[in-house]
């Protein structure tokens, strides 16, 4: 049961975080066996404290979790986690015990983990809004990553990267420092995918990198990247809800190029393809990024409505 609650149940922690919170809380009464240690201290933290901004409740989940145990390979990044939980929880000198205990974990070569912890604290920040903070850590574990080569904690990375570039890009203004960074990071998100990631996250990659060139109006440069991840998809069998969004990215570069029957009937082809979801999530999700891409165009139900009235 304890699987289904960390894997199958982790799809709940925004919706309804707080019963999601109870849950992994009462799930930490019992023995959690060693294989399921890193996830429960990843899932605790994100939910707990990320989404319901209770950084000494998830410290508190956390200690509780950890508590008489004896980090190894397996379990060691768990007290990354935990390290987390408590700097953000002001509780320093726990934070620099479990950092510790992370690296005791890693064996010898504690180089990546030193690295995915700071990269740990990044994505926290940025999932508590708070990307300024982020943003001087990141650069700096960047180059400490780069400097790794193929030893960097590229999965990591790349979550982080992607966090950052998406909280800047959907930002309603950024400083020209701001935009450096955005572009930056997406860069480095579909860097680290390409080292850990399949023929998706490469497709994502691309389309990320699309929606920044989009809001730094270099149209070009996002067609570029929609038009090769269409081509990654199609060489792969598909990816509907990926290609309905990218088809939404493609009508914003066709509208800041100037096109708008180009821009509108890629929006109608995105919307079409959205009108026959069922995700209530999904579906505000693309509502969302119609409005923040395209805003002066109709509304979706508008535009049914009309049709109907024809």
């Amino acid at each position: 049961m304890l699987d289904i609650l960390l894997y199958d149940g982790f799809g709940h922690h925004d919706s309804d975080g707080e019963r999601y919170a109870a849950e992994l809380e009462a799930a930490a009464d019992a023995e959690v066996p060693a294989k399921h240690l890193v996830q429960f201290a990843k899932v605790a933290a994100h939910t707990i404290g990320e989404h319901l901004g209770d950084w000494p409740r998830a410290r508190r989940l956390g200690d509780r979790l950890l508590a008489g145990r004896t980090p190894d390979a397996e379990t060691g990044k768990a007290w990354g986690h935990v390290y987390v939980a408590r700097l953000l929880a002001g509780d320093v000198a726990g934070a620099a015990e479990a950092e510790i205990d992370c690296c005791r974990g890693a064996g010898a070569d504690f180089r990546a983990a030193i690295v995915e912890m700071k990269f740990l604290l990044v994505a926290a920040l940025v999932g508590g809004k708070r990307a300024g903070e982020a943003s001087a850590i990141y650069q700096g574990a960047l180059e400490l990553a780069r400097a790794l080569g193929d030893a960097a904690p590229s999965r990591a990375i790349a979550v982080a990267s992607n966090n950052l570039a998406t909280e800047l890009l959907e930002a309603p203004s950024r400083t020209q420092a701001e935009a450096a960074l955005m572009l930056r990071a997406a860069t480095a998100s579909h860097e680290f995918w390409l080292k850990c990631g399949n023929w998706l996250n490469d497709a994502r990659g691309d389309y990320l990198d699309a929606l920044v060139a989009n809001v730094l109006g270099e149209f070009a440069k996002a067609m570029a990247h929609i038009d090769r991840a269409f081509a990654l998809i199609a060489a792969n069998g598909g990816a509907p809800v990926d290609e309905t969004f990218l088809h939404l990215a493609r009508a914003h570069a066709r509208r800041l190029a100037g096109d708008e029957a180009a821009a509108a009937s890629e929006l109608e082809l995105s919307d079409s393809d959205a009108e026959g979801w069922d995700d209530e999530g999904l579906t505000s999700w693309y509502a969302e990024e119609r409005a923040r891409v395209m805003p002066d165009a109709i509304a979706v139900e508008a535009a049914e409505d009309e049709d109907w009235d024809d």
